[in-house]
């Protein structure tokens, strides 16, 4: 998160000398694994936009009696951002980069289905072929499922090595155990905003469960102790806190409804977005 960042600068000049346990090799592991982390993080947020998801869902529920959607086709993917998330580094285990690996592929397989899928759709309905038509909206509510499974995989992979990479880089930043609170947070509102976009079946149930994970999570960051001595740090710390409880609110009023609205997913992601700038 952007105000992670921002917490980390703000002591940076704490955090040059590693505590005395991380040898060399540790905080180079360290840093691959946050590495792999944040280009995994900018590459899921544009190559699978749940929004675009939905408007080609809604146009094959609607059997295209709406005004035609723009132009969609999947976000292009630097090669150098393919190549470094299909090829992790020795900072993970085996069994670790397989997931990985095996993740990625059925991503950007699911993907490329998807939208193959929209381009025959409109092939049919122009051709008026309304029954192969309509074959194809069951499959890709499955592929939308799977390119968000997917999506979640590989955020729950990398949670406790990045965490534990946190833990060596940060080892001698007073704020550590805030910037760590926050990224927590920032995973889970991720995952609900995640969970709230999938079609056709409302997910209640996980939702509610993220949710419950995320008051735990705040709770706790509120008895972390202030640090002294930074007060424009803790300042933004505490102004981040208090966007994660607007979240909270907002996303209990929309899983009242029980149901995915465009509307409604913006407000959820404007409210994400507030919180880490």
């Amino acid at each position: 998160a952007l105000i992670s960042a921002f917490l980390f600068a703000s002591c940076s000049g704490g955090s040059k000398s590693k505590s005395v346990s991380a040898t060399t090799a540790d905080v180079e592991n360290a840093a691959e694994v946050i590495q792999y982390y944040n280009t995994s993080l900018n590459v899921l947020s544009n190559m699978v936009k749940e929004k675009d998801v939905n408007a080609v869902l809604g146009y094959m529920e609607q059997k295209g009696k709406v005004p035609t959607v723009l132009a969609i086709a999947p976000p292009a993917v630097s090669e150098k951002d393919t190549l470094a998330l299909m090829n992790p580094g020795s900072c993970f285990n085996e069994a670790t980069r397989q997931n990985l690996k095996q993740s990625y592929v059925g991503l950007f397989n699911a993907r490329t289905k998807f939208y193959a899928n929209f381009d025959r759709y409109l092939s049919y309905l122009k051709a008026k072929d309304y029954s192969k038509a309509d074959k194809l909206l069951d499959v890709n509510y499955q592929l939308s499922k799977e390119m968000a499974e997917y999506k979640q995989n590989v955020f729950d992979i990398l949670s406790p090595f990045t965490e534990q990479a946190e833990q060596v880089v940060l080892a001698d930043n007073p704020l550590k155990d805030q910037i760590m609170a926050v990224r927590k947070m920032s995973s889970t509102m991720q995952s609900i905003i995640n969970l709230y976009a999938r079609r056709p079946v409302f997910e209640g149930a996980r939702i509610d469960y993220k949710l419950i994970e995320l008051k735990d999570q705040l709770e706790a960051a509120k008895k972390l102790p202030a640090i002294t001595g930074d007060e424009s740090a803790m300042k933004s710390y505490q102004a981040f806190l208090d966007q994660v409880e607007i979240f909270i609110s907002k996303v209990q009023k929309v899983s009242e409804k029980a149901e995915y609205t465009d509307a409604d997913y913006e407000m959820l992601t404007s409210a994400y977005e507030t919180s880490v700038i």
